[in-house]
């Protein structure tokens, strides 16, 4: 039994494993063919490319396919590129792999030039580990977190790896590094095995536990490094350390405890009774995953857990921990290992290991009694509680949200927390002041409704200003306000005349860096949010859902950053922007989803503007049919007869897609064409932080309001 249950864990390993390298789109050289492969011309042309990529430093770059063969224009570039010191790495096991390449062409040629290239690389990786034994990803030049000690996707278990065996002369390294070089290489290893023994975190009781992804190179401390990648226990990346520590001849008392340790955790903390469904293409916008019930399935781990309940978490490019798939993007949830199975492979191991130097002190661990989640150690889908606390003001149903407003200063530079429990506030809503916050208690129950068009204004001045129609109104001046767990619904075309379908703005603002986040903004008529700063504000919203049969019923003026937002609109076009007077203007939406009741286009525009649409999915009811100028086709002379006035968009029509998708297919305008945008972006550069080119990180500011905002 004990051989089928490994036989099976090892097979589901190796098709996670094949779809995280089908994941990085035919990167990896072919360093596992046999000996005869080495001797071909083949073989030797991929050769002289990776020596041509070998930067001055000794290492590679990443993510890049250095066996297709190379234009002259490439190949010019690549030797441009030889100087640079700022992308050698070990990231995704770049500079390992060319170096396991260049070794197997040594042994089968013997050509001197693959030698010399490895070691060169050798001393790169000598060269960049730090005198307390650990290695950062990326050296000599480094920025933000590639300076962290990196265990990160095992590229410093990697390069322990490498050097061990290159010392060892282990296949296919003999004979290619001299003994002085391969004392250093122990030496290093050695270093590196005293770095992970240190760094094992250790729980609030002072139990050794595991590991994070990174340490900071100073402290020690669990530190993060891309959005989604938090200070975290990080179990797949701590199996690999595990199965490096079980490796070492004659363990001392230190890797003994380490490893008894870690496997006492992993069995603590794993998860039962659920199995990951993953459907479509790694990545792909054709595909989902799943967490589902299963309780036949073998244990998992999840990728993270928080530091504080040990509990498993997902999250996506905003860096805000979530606990369900589902509450993250299409692109997040499809392109990452968020779960694994890769501690149960040690289990077997760990057995034959501990009887065999430890006995003793053998922790008893098992793949068949349930997970944490099963036996009530941890609360798989915690959801976050607020705490009224926490908040500055408190509005009950009935009360009126004006007045804890009007209780705030009138200018302040922190923000007034404003609570409204839930309840029908049937109230028009103005902010008049800086960083208000206003959560509802939830969104489906904290309603704010109003029925009021341009000529029905409930409120014509506040304060001496005059104010505009909406149900919230952002005066200028309210700058930095945020909204969550909100129904925010202008049903003028429901209540008071049916079928109208002017404007009703359901969030109007003249200010600018608004969050909207984890709120419904209905409107009977058009243009239902409606943000226009007069000189092009910043905006940013995050898991809404807008419905509207109106026109234009998401239309920033100035800079606008979308994402895991659903769009339902009926026959009228659902996107404006307009982004006049700066080339850099742009409304931005990702992961997001669109439909409507009948046949409807997906946006338009009257001026000049930016549409950036990536990696969301379209119904068969958004049409055919790509986002252009309201009055394609149209003179001025034609326009000037009806009254209005033709905007001629000297910028052009400019609308970019990647990774998009609609039922039924389309006639070619959603292809990808993001390679077109200026600067040419990649799809996952395509952020917050990009959208506002570091003039504001609204991604940060819900961090920082995480208590009171969390849903």
């Amino acid at each position: 039994m004990k051989k089928l249950l490994t036989i099976l864990l090892m097979t589901v390993t190796l098709v996670v494993t094949a779809d995280a390298q089908r994941g990085r789109g035919g990167r990896n050289l072919p360093t596992n063919e046999s000996d005869e492969y080495y001797k071909s011309d083949e073989a030797r042309r991929i050769g002289d490319q990776v020596l041509l990529y070998q930067r001055v430093t000794g290492g590679w770059p990443k993510n890049i396919n250095m066996a297709k063969p190379l234009t002259a224009e490439e190949r010019a570039q690549v030797l441009n590129d030889k100087e640079r010191q700022d992308d050698s790495t070990t990231d995704n096991g770049a500079t390992n792999q060319q170096m396991l390449f260049l070794a197997r062409l040594y042994q089968a040629n013997k050509d001197a030039r693959y030698k010399e290239g490895f070691n060169k690389a050798v001393e790169y990786l000598l060269s960049g580990q730090y005198d307390n034994g650990g290695w950062p990803q990326f050296w000599p030049v480094m920025r933000d977190y590639q300076i962290h000690i990196t265990y990160n996707d095992d590229a410093m278990v990697n390069t322990m790896n490498l050097l061990r065996d290159v010392a060892r002369q282990q296949a296919p390294y003999q004979g290619l590094a001299d003994k002085r070089l391969r004392q250093r290489c122990l030496k290093a290893f050695d270093k590196g095995v005293e770095c992970m023994l240190v760094t094992q975190m250790r729980d609030k009781d002072g139990r050794l536990t595991i590991w994070c992804q990174q340490h900071d190179r100073d402290t020690y401390e669990p530190a993060p490094a891309r959005a989604y990648e938090l200070p975290s226990y990080c179990p797949m990346e701590s199996a690999s350390i595990v199965r490096l520590l079980m490796q070492q001849p004659n363990p001392d008392a230190r890797i003994r405890q380490a490893v008894h340790a870690a496997m006492a955790w992993f069995d603590k903390y794993k998860l039962t009774g659920l199995r990951i469904v993953r459907t479509g293409p790694w990545a792909s916008m054709d595909g989902d995953t799943r967490l589902v019930e299963d309780a036949q399935a073998a244990p998992i781990w999840g990728r993270y857990y928080d530091l504080k309940h040990c509990e498993p978490y997902v999250c996506d490019r905003d860096g805000v921990p979530r606990r369900r798939l589902e509450d993250i993007g299409h692109e997040r949830r499809n392109g990452y290992a968020w779960f694994s199975n890769r501690p149960a492979e040690l289990y077997p191991l760990y057995e034959e290991w501990a009887n065999r130097y430890d006995p003793q002190h053998k922790v008893s661990i098992s793949l068949t009694t349930k997970g944490a989640n099963e036996n009530g150690l941890i609360e798989l889908f915690r959801q976050p509680e607020k705490d009224v606390r926490d908040f500055d003001a408190v509005v009950n149903a009935g009360e009126s949200i004006q007045a804890a407003i009007g209780k705030a200063p009138l200018k302040s530079d922190k923000p007034f927390r404003i609570f409204i429990r839930k309840g029908l506030y049937a109230q028009k809503v103005i902010v008049d002041r800086p960083n208000i916050v206003l959560v509802g208690e939830q969104r489906d129950s904290t309603c704010i409704v109003l029925a009021e068009t341009e000529e029905t204004r409930t409120v014509k001045e506040y304060n001496g200003q005059p104010v505009h129609h909406g149900v919230v109104v952002l005066q200028e001046g309210a700058d930095d306000c945020v909204i969550s767990g909100l129904t925010i619904y202008n049903n003028y075309g429901t209540a008071v005349e049916p079928g109208n379908t002017k404007h009703q703005m359901a969030v109007y603002g003249r200010a600018t860096r608004t969050i909207i986040v984890n709120s419904n903004i209905w409107a009977d008529g058009n243009d239902a949010l409606s943000l226009w700063a007069r000189d092009g504000g910043m905006y940013y919203h995050a898991d809404l859902f807008l419905r509207c049969p109106g026109v234009d019923f998401l239309c920033p003026r100035g800079l606008c950053y979308v994402t895991r937002c659903r769009f339902y609109g009926d026959s009228r076009a659902i996107l404006w922007h307009d982004g006049r007077g700066d080339p850099n203007r742009k409304l931005v939406v990702t992961n997001s989803e669109f439909d409507a009741k009948s046949p409807t286009p997906l946006g338009r525009y009257h001026h000049d503007s930016q549409f950036y649409i990536v990696n969301c999915k379209l119904s068969a009811n958004i049409m055919d049919r790509n986002i252009e100028h309201a009055y394609k086709g149209r003179t001025a002379d034609e326009m000037a007869k009806e009254g209005k006035r033709l905007d001629p968009c000297p910028w052009g029509q400019r609308v970019y897609y990647q990774s998009c998708r609609r039922e039924g297919g389309h006639s070619g305008w959603l292809a990808d064409n993001l390679s077109a945008a200026p600067g040419s972006p990649e799809f996952h550069t395509v952020t917050a932080a990009w959208t506002f080119g570091g003039q504001w990180d609204p991604e940060q500011r819900i961090r920082d309001l995480w208590d009171v905002i969390a849903y």
